[in-house]
C-alpha cells in the first residue's frame, strides 16, 4: 500500500496560510501527541521564522513517558512546547502563561495563527482558548474552511486549514497520519492499514493487543479479531473492512490504550532533525 493525499485544496490552503502570516506575530503549531514527529509539517516550518509555540494535544490518548521525553526534548532544543488535553481542559492554562511570557513585550494582545495538519484538532484548541463553541470541529480530516478570527483571554486566534505535504517519502510516516485520521480513510486500504497497526503493536505495545482482544494467531490477527466480534459475512466468511474499521476505531479511540505510534528521542538517531525521524 502507498499513501499519497494532496487535494487540490490544499494548495489553496497553503496560499491562504502564506498571506495570514503577514497579519500574526506568531503561531501555534498543533502536534498529534501520538504521532509528534510525524504529525510536523515541513511545509509549515519552512513558511515562517516568526515565534512558533507548540502544542501537543491528545495527550490523554499518547504513551506519557514517550510525550513528557519529546517536550523535554524540543525545550532543551530552544523549542517552546506544551501538552494539552482538551477533553479535560488539561494544560490550557500553561499554554495560555506560556503565550502570555513569549509575548510580553507586546502592547496589544498578540495576534496568533493557529496551524497543523488535518485532524489534530486545532478547532478543538481553539474552541478550549476562547471558552465557546468558536470554530467548527469535526471527526473527518479537512472540516475547517475559511478563515476566521476569534477572540480568547489574552490572545486574537486565527484559524487554518489543515494542510498536509506533497509527497510522503517515507510510508511508515504516512500509515502513522493515516492511523491517526489525518489522512481520509476513503483514499486508504483500511485492510493493509489494519494488518500494518496490528503487526505494529505486536512489536511495541503487545500487551495492548493482549488485552484488548486475547491472544491472537500471528499470521492472520485481523481474521480473528473479525470473527471473534462478529464481523461476519452470509456464510461465516470473515469481513476484514469491517474488522479492520473495528481496530482502527479502538486504536483511534484510546480502547487500546496510551500509544505512541512515534519513537522517542532515545530511539532516534540524530532526532534535532526531526524530518529524520
Amino acid at each position: 500500500m502507498t499513501i499519497q493525499w494532496y487535494p487540490g485544496h490544499m494548495t489553496k490552503a497553503k496560499r491562504m496560510i502564506e498571506e495570514a502570516l503577514k497579519l500574526v506575530d506568531g503561531v501555534l503549531e498543533v502536534v498529534d501527541a501520538r504521532v509528534p514527529v510525524s504529525s510536523r509539517n515541513p511545509d509549515l516550518l519552512e513558511l515562517t521564522t516568526k515565534p512558533r509555540i507548540m502544542v501537543l494535544t491528545k495527550i490523554d490518548l499518547a504513551d506519557p513517558a514517550k510525550t513528557k521525553q519529546w517536550l523535554d526534548f524540543w525545550q532543551s532544543q530552544g523549542e517552546k512546547a506544551v501538552g494539552v488535553n482538551l477533553l479535560q481542559g488539561q494544560g490550557v492554562g500553561r499554554l495560555r502563561g506560556l503565550v502570555a511570557r513569549s509575548f510580553s513585550g507586546l502592547k496589544r494582545l498578540p495576534r496568533l495563527l493557529v496551524v497543523g495538519i488535518p485532524n489534530v484538532g486545532k478547532s478543538a484548541l481553539i474552541n478550549a482558548l476562547t471558552r465557546r463553541r468558536g470554530a467548527q470541529v469535526g471527526a473527518r480530516p479537512g472540516v475547517t474552511r475559511g478563515k476566521q478570527w476569534l477572540s480568547g483571554r489574552g490572545m486574537l486566534l486565527l484559524d487554518s486549514p489543515g494542510i498536509l505535504w506533497p509527497k510522503f517519502e517515507d510510508q511508515e510516516t504516512a500509515k502513522r497520519l493515516a492511523a491517526v485520521a489525518a489522512i481520509r480513510d476513503e483514499v486508504l486500504d483500511q485492510t493493509e492499514l489494519a494488518f500494518w497497526l496490528l503487526a505494529w503493536f505486536s512489536q511495541h505495545y503487545p500487551e495492548a493487543l493482549q488485552a484488548r482482544y486475547g491472544s491472537l494467531d500471528a499470521q492472520n490477527p485481523l481474521e480473528e479479531i473479525g470473527r471473534r466480534r462478529g464481523c461476519l459475512l452470509s456464510g461465516g466468511e470473515v469481513d476484514l473492512h469491517q474488522a479492520a474499521a473495528l481496530v482502527l476505531k479502538d486504536f483511534r479511540s484510546g480502547r487500546l490504550g496510551a500509544v505512541t505510534l512515534d519513537h522517542s528521542p532515545s530511539e532516534v538517531q540524530g532526532c534535532k532533525d526531526w524530518k529524520d525521524t
